[in-house]
This record gives C-alpha cells, sequence and structure tokens, in this order.
C-alpha cells in the first residue's frame, strides 16, 4: 500500500495501478488484494478479444490490468462490492458483444456515440452527471488516459492518466477521521498530492491541455469533430448545431478518408452516420459499401442499418426516435452545414 503521507511522483510512477486502488479506492485493501489474485486471466483474455471483434479496437495493453480491478473491485452496487464510491460510479462501460437485432444496434447509437466515433467510453460518473470517460485508443506504450467530460458543455477536458484520476478523484482535503475514507488527507497535503499527480503525469508526456498533438490525442480530434451528431441521434439537434458543423470534416477529408473505412471502424461509423444525416445519399451509400468489408462486427451491424434506411427511410428509427423525427433533424443539418459538407461524392 502507498504511503499518501510520503508520496512522491517517482513512487507514483513505479506503482501499479493495483497499488493506487489498495490505497484510496478500495474499502477492504487486504480482501481486494486477495481477490485480485484469484481472477481468471482466461477470462479477461476473452473479454478483450470480445471487444477487439465487436469494435474493432485493439484494447491497449493496460486495459487487461484495469479488467482485473474491476473484478476485484465488484464495483457495482452489491453487497459483495469492495468499493468507496463517494456517489461516483466506477466501471468502464464498453460493448463486448452484438446486440440481437438492428433496432437494438440503433439504440446503442445513442448509449455510446463517444465510443462509436471516437473510441471513448464511461469509465465513471458522478451524481451531478458529470462523467469520465476513458479512451482505447492510447499508443503502444503509453498509459491508458481519461477525459473529464463536462455534460453541460459537452466538452472534454484535458487528459490525464487513468493513475492519477484514481488517485485525485478520491482524495478529499476533510482532515483524517478514524474509519473515514482513506483518501482523507487534510489541506494542505490535499494539494501537495494534487501536484505529485500533475508531475507524475508531465513525466509521462501525457498532453496538456494547451498540447496541439491530435496523433497523441486521436480520440480528442475525433470527438471534436463529430459531436455535432450526438444530439442529432436523439432527434434533437442542438442549439449550437451550426458552431460543432464547423469542427467537422467536409469534403477534402472524404475524400482522403474514404480510402480507409474498411479497415477503420470509427471513420466507417463517423462516414456512415454523417453522410446519412447531411443527407449524401451517394457517398452515404459507398461509406456503407466499406462498413460492410469492416472486421468490426458493430460496423458492420451499422452498414446493415444504414442501408436499411437508404432503401426505406419511411422505416427509419433510432430507439424512439421515428422517422419523421429523423427527417426533421437531417433537414436541420442540412441547414446548418457547410457547402462542403453537402453532396460530396
Amino acid at each position: 500500500m502507498l504511503d499518501l503521507q510520503t508520496l512522491t511522483p517517482e513512487t507514483l510512477l513505479s506503482a501499479s495501478l493495483a497499488d493506487v486502488v489498495e490505497t484510496v479506492v478500495a474499502r477492504e485493501p487486504a480482501r481486494f488484494r486477495a481477490r485480485l489474485a484469484s481472477v481468471d486471466p482466461a477470462a479477461l483474455q476473452a473479454r478483450l478479444t470480445d471487444i477487439q471483434r465487436v469494435l474493432g479496437i485493439v484494447p491497449p495493453a493496460q486495459l487487461q490490468e484495469w479488467e482485473a480491478i474491476q473484478h476485484a473491485l465488484n464495483s457495482r452496487d452489491s453487497a459483495d462490492s469492495l468499493w468507496n464510491s463517494e456517489d461516483r460510479s466506477l466501471r468502464l462501460d464498453v460493448p463486448s458483444r452484438m446486440p440481437a437485432d438492428l433496432d437494438a444496434l440503433a439504440a446503442l447509437l445513442q448509449a455510446y456515440p463517444e465510443g462509436l466515433f471516437a473510441g471513448l467510453f464511461v469509465l465513471s460518473e458522478e451524481a451531478s452527471g458529470d462523467r469520465v470517460l476513458m479512451s482505447l485508443l492510447s499508443e503502444p506504450g503509453q498509459p491508458l488516459l481519461v477525459f473529464p467530460y463536462a455534460h453541460g458543455r459537452g466538452a472534454l477536458r484535458a487528459a490525464h492518466s487513468l493513475k492519477n484520476f484514481l488517485l485525485t478523484a478520491w482524495l478529499s482535503d476533510n482532515e483524517p477521521e478514524p474509519d473515514e475514507a482513506p483518501g482523507w488527507v487534510g489541506d494542505p497535503h490535499y494539494e501537495a498530492l494534487q501536484e505529485v499527480a500533475r508531475v507524475h503525469d508531465s513525466r509521462l508526456a501525457v498532453p496538456s491541455p494547451d498540447a496541439r498533438a491530435p496523433t497523441a490525442l486521436r480520440s480528442v480530434h475525433l470527438h471534436g469533430r463529430s459531436r455535432w451528431m450526438h444530439s442529432v441521434l436523439w432527434g434533437r439537434p442542438s442549439p449550437r448545431l451550426k458552431e460543432y458543423l464547423e469542427q467537422a470534416p467536409g469534403d477534402a477529408e472524404w475524400r482522403v478518408e474514404k480510402q480507409e473505412l474498411s479497415a477503420d471502424p470509427l471513420l466507417a461509423n463517423y462516414w456512415m452516420l454523417a453522410h446519412s444525416f447531411l443527407g449524401n445519399e451517394e457517398a452515404c451509400a459507398a461509406a456503407v459499401v466499406a462498413g460492410h468489408q469492416n472486421p468490426a462486427e458493430l460496423t458492420r451491424g451499422l452498414a446493415r442499418l444504414v442501408e436499411g434506411w437508404l432503401a426505406a427511410p419511411a422505416r427509419a428509427r433510432i430507439g424512439e426516435v421515428d422517422a419523421t423525427t429523423l427527417e426533421r433533424a437531417r433537414q436541420a443539418v442540412s441547414d446548418s452545414a457547410r457547402p462542403d459538407q453537402r453532396s460530396p461524392r
């Protein structure tokens, strides 16, 4: 277990995710360690294999460690949970199996837009509704990155390593008391530990808020250009739709990226849905053809779904959003789009 009174960036760098969880997250550290040791590696590997098959994303190496920790914590609401909640959920929500039918697949669009378009999945949610999203697009050797997400603004905040998040989110500047959560460290030690976490991330080269590194933060880049669709999928285009569409790609990007759709599930997911809502039927049909060729099960399913919309627009629906509402949403998108986003071939 880490000593929060003497913790340094060097110690945090050498610590494992489990060390941090044991110190500030697990309610019963000894039981947590025992359960962690008993987690079946074969079951973990099967879960990662399922994620790759369904999403077409190669899971980062550190994800297996995190999956083991989740099993040990049993962080769902249950009598057997070893996790200190503090009004915050803590379970990575990644689909690892195909929905039973196309209606269920359509509803998945509303539940996982950040994941299907940007590789970002909910790790934690506070009682306020603000969430923390984890990127599954980490580069080899890079730690798992998480992004606080302000639901009111629909915007990602600066990246943190998962280790940083686990430490700082469970700290409190309340003075330590018997039988209270281990993260109660008092002020100013609270501030000192926040600085330890910041230095830790800087030494791992986690990009700072003003960094211009889209290749290192592909999830941020993809999220920024696709967030216009999030409200559209609910049939309620955002009042800021025109502003969001300004960040979205147009014909120039489409001409380059359409060559990559059969191999890149996130690009295929985006362009099939984007062209559908932009009213670009010819380009949408081309994206669907490539989507059918993609190795990701969800992407091939979305190709079948959007193909059905093209063939029978009057039967299109997403969850409770019917064809009439979707058509109104398409008209709003068309009215707000740039000329180069409409009717590309």
